[in-house]
């Protein structure tokens, strides 16, 4: 593709990477010469020169020429790599790599340009996929008793406990300096792992050196002991809850039960429809992409890993794991290929199905999404666009479209217990 002086070309192109080729003419590379010269003959001063007069022989010789022609290059390049992306469709997925291939002032100034894109591929059959899936899942007496127990638990309150020896799970109200909290001592917790075994007025010394995150040098004053009393469950826990008997809020958390089983079967077949798919097509992805992706994901793990509050060091999440470091990154170079893949088939079917959501539709959902979480609606939506995520926000629910069609055609069969 040729413009103004410039050609644009795909060199070579595989499924996954590209190379394209940029030549400029050599009027073109002069004037760009030309006009690097005219600046740094305004911008620098020498004595008995004007700005803007200085001779280019006394620039070539207090600066070297060759500043000029590789400054002339960098101009060139960042110019036209874009516009050539833009003139040839073209969409990188990792930065594009420029490297000159020749550049003289009266010869045309050529450049490569090599990058990863993404595949193109064609869509399998999507609509009645033929699958076999689990029933849904039995609400069980245990499971009822269980829910009911969480509820127990959030109005049980805190209360003095009997004694002044702390053992495992006890909260204990602590100071350290002027500050004063309840925390639970814990076996496994490296710091309140410390508080076990000692009493009420003690001040506990804690030094820790732990690998992959900062060191811990305080020291605790116990102050006290407590412990959560939980009510009875009874009528009046119910009543506390909202409820007008003990076998009103029973059938409702049946209800719930089952309800969250059908959503939990619901959303499991569908990512199997979906790996169904994926398992249908060759879907190349470029490995510099994968291995970006991956060890942006190892660096977060180290990261949370490394903060004071984590009970686990990066090391200690090798050991337990048995693993190396090698291996994890392998894992998640395994993980991040079956999410991209599964992110460009979901992109596909959108597009071939025509589903998108505009700014005034998306705003609707994120107030009614809001809305059940009690959140405000504004401060929900200016919060996803000041982090940028409302493009992100509009993949996931044109996703969400896209695999209730696959759902909705998909011919289920029950599994034969």
């Amino acid at each position: 593709m040729t413009s103004n002086g410039i050609n644009y070309e795909i060199k070579e192109r595989s499924a996954t990477e590209v190379t394209l080729q940029v030549t400029v003419e050599p009027p073109i590379v002069r004037n760009e010469i030309d006009t690097i010269y005219s600046r740094y003959g305004r911008e620098v001063e020498i004595p008995g020169f004007r700005k803007g007069h200085v001779p280019r022989g006394l620039l070539d010789s207090r600066f070297g020429r060759e500043m000029f022609l590789e400054e002339a290059q960098k101009e060139l390049t960042e110019e036209h790599l874009p516009k050539a992306l833009s003139e040839l469709s073209l969409h990188p997925v990792t930065l594009p790599q420029a490297k000159t291939i020749s550049f003289e002032e009266s010869e045309p100034f050529v450049f490569e340009a090599s990058f990863s894109v993404l595949p193109q591929f064609d869509l399998p059959v999507y609509r009645g996929i033929e699958l076999t899936v689990e029933p849904v899942k039995e609400v069980t007496d245990d499971s009822v008793q269980a829910a009911v127990e969480e509820i127990r638990r959030q109005y049980g309150t805190l209360s003095s406990k009997k004694g002044d020896l702390i053992t495992d799970g006890d909260i204990v109200h602590v100071q350290e300096g002027e500050e004063e909290w309840d925390t639970r001592a814990e076996m496994g917790n490296p710091v309140t792992e410390k508080l076990i075994g000692h009493k009420i007025g003690e001040t506990v010394k804690i030094e820790l050196d732990l690998p992959g995150s900062k060191p811990v040098h305080t020291s605790l004053s116990i102050l006290g002991l407590k412990e959560i009393v939980l009510p009875e469950v009874d009528d009046e826990l119910a009543k506390d809850a909202g409820f007008e008997s003990l076998v009103a809020l029973e059938v409702d958390v049946t209800e719930k039960l089952k309800q969250a089983h059908v959503a939990k079967r619901e959303r499991v077949i569908k990512v199997n429809l979906l790996d169904h798919l994926i398992d249908q097509v060759e879907i190349p992805l470029p490995q510099a992409l994968v291995e970006e992706v991956a060890e942006e994901e190892l660096e977060r793990l180290k990261k949370n890993l490394s903060h004071p509050r984590s009970p686990l060091s990066f090391e200690d999440y090798l050991d337990k794991r048995e693993r190396s470091e090698e291996e994890v990154r392998a894992n998640y170079r395994e993980i991040v290929t079956r999410r991209i893949r599964r992110e460009l088939l979901l992109k596909k079917i959108a597009e071939k199905e025509e589903i998108t959501i505009e700014d005034e539709e998306l705003e609707r959902i994120a107030t009614e999404e809001a809305a059940s979480k009690g959140e405000a609606p504004l401060r929900f939506i200016a919060r996803l666009k000041a982090e940028e995520r409302w493009d992100d926000y509009r993949t996931e629910k044109v996703n969400e479209r896209v695999l209730d069609l696959l759902y909705q055609k998909a011919q289920l069969t029950k599994e034969e217990k």
